[in-house]
């Protein structure tokens, strides 16, 4: 019997891996962030958009 699993309701998923963007890279970001880094020099190390750097930082945020 096929074994079916909906990924859009996957927690990880949802918290940004669908976007390429992994749980450490997200980490690093907020890392970064609170060390004083701009926004950009963190996308352009971390090989991510901007608006990603600022999902990160958004979600990592709501988690502190």
């Amino acid at each position: 019997m096929p074994i079916s699993y909906d990924v859009d309701k996957d927690g990880l998923y949802l918290r940004g891996v669908q976007k390429g963007v992994d749980l450490g890279v997200a980490k690093s970001a907020w890392n970064l962030f609170r060390k004083g880094n701009s926004i950009e020099f963190i996308a352009i190390n971390l090989e991510l958009t901007i608006q990603q750097v600022k999902e990160c930082i958004k979600e990592w945020e709501a988690k502190s």
